[in-house]
């Protein structure tokens, strides 16, 4: 399963120019979704409820912003199961979040940063339409229906009265929240990375950079969710192959089914049938540290192929970014930090693909996704 570094190279440069296509072409394989939210700006503070509705678990809080990059929690977070089976259909699914959200308290006026984790169309308004499901999640009547106004809805109904709903993707939360607890001490640009459930990636681009941009007067640098989870790569093997074909959605996010824990263990399922099945990329982890010698060379080769993959990613969008001295790579993901391994493998395996001229800092961050959905709900 290990890839060479010329593979590899090849897989970088080859989603380089599909993130560039995506930038001026809407419905493509990398979709480039902009996400119509600057970098933080200096000073920025407030208070604002917060929604975290992606992976296995929903959250909800109340987050403080504070003068240099400080910020606290309030209120919570008060968790909940991820809302799923033929019981929760339309507005149940997001009546749950709001009875999460009636648990914090007070929250009258305060504006709302809805972090939603699944491939969305980001409007000019800061809402976003549902363009499908990922991670194995089916929920129906959601998909194609704008999730931040049918928050609000379920928020009113229970009498909360919060102020405006604005919805941007996790990996566009991590890219913010990171940002802004850096603040003027961040590197030459600033990369948002998930690699967990699922993966993707989101960075700031000069509005210049994106020809299909639908609003003309947005002037500052523009965070982008690259939906890069989506990405055929090329030099994937028959069993990824294999897996995509008995998917739930066959020919969509190869890049994620060959990275991400909710598909590592499938992957090791057809590569080793013989062996337990695995719930979790957690099980695969251990697996590879106490496991029988064949079970445990194919599951380290599944976790280093993951971070190879995520590492050339990450050089793909190093190269989009016109090759800055200093790159900062704000992670998040129960793999990428769950694994003790992974995020150095993810390290060196980026400064061998961008050689000595490009410095990444691999760092992470407290309640990321909490942090900077407050930054989008405050976002003026």
């Amino acid at each position: 399963m290990n890839l060479s570094l010329t593979e590899l190279q090849d897989i970088r440069r080859t989603l380089a120019a599909r993130i560039v296509f995506g930038l001026s072409t809407p419905g493509t394989e990398i979709a480039a979704l902009p996400a119509y939210l600057a970098p933080p700006p200096a000073g920025m503070t407030g208070r604002a409820v917060v929604v975290d509705a992606g992976g296995t678990n929903l959250r909800a809080a109340i987050v403080e912003l504070m003068p240099g990059g400080a910020s606290r929690i309030v209120a919570g977070p008060e968790s909940a199961r991820f809302p799923g089976g033929p019981e929760i259909a339309g507005d149940a699914f997001f009546e749950v979040q709001a009875e999460v959200v009636e648990r914090l308290g007070a929250v009258h006026g305060l504006p709302v940063g809805y972090c939603f984790s699944y491939p969305s169309e980001t409007l000019p308004s800061l809402d976003a339409r549902l363009l499908r499901w990922t991670k194995g999640i089916q929920i129906p009547g959601v998909e194609g229906t704008c999730v931040g106004e049918r928050l609000g809805r379920a928020l009113a109904a229970r009498r909360l009265r919060p102020g405006p709903v604005r919805v941007l993707n996790d990996t566009v939360a991590s890219l913010l929240g990171g940002a802004f607890a850096h603040g003027g001490a961040q590197p030459a640009a600033f990369i948002g990375l998930i690699v967990g459930t699922g993966t993707n990636m989101a960075t700031f681009l000069p509005a210049s950079r994106i020809p299909k941009l639908k609003t003309g007067h947005f002037v500052a640098p523009m965070a982008i969710n690259l939906e890069n989870g989506n990405y055929n790569p090329p030099h994937l093997r028959p069993a990824d192959a294999e897996l995509d074909a008995a998917s739930e959605n066959p020919g969509a996010q190869r890049f994620e089914k060959a990275v991400s824990g909710a598909y590592l263990p499938r992957l090791f399922a057809r590569l080793c049938p013989d062996h337990a099945p695995l719930a979790s990329a957690a099980d695969l982890v251990a697996l590879r540290e106490q496991g029988p010698d064949a079970a445990r060379k194919v599951a380290g080769e599944l976790l280093q192929r993951s971070a190879d993959l995520v590492a050339a990613a990450l050089a793909a969008v190093v190269d989009v970014l016109e090759g800055p001295a200093g790159v900062g790579v704000l992670a998040e993901g129960s793999l990428f930090w769950g694994d003790p391994r992974y995020a150095p493998r993810v390290h060196d395996t980026l400064r061998a693909l961008v050689g000595a001229r490009v410095e990444p800092r691999i760092s992470r961050l407290d309640h990321v996704n909490l942090i900077g959905s407050a930054c989008a709900a405050l976002f003026a």
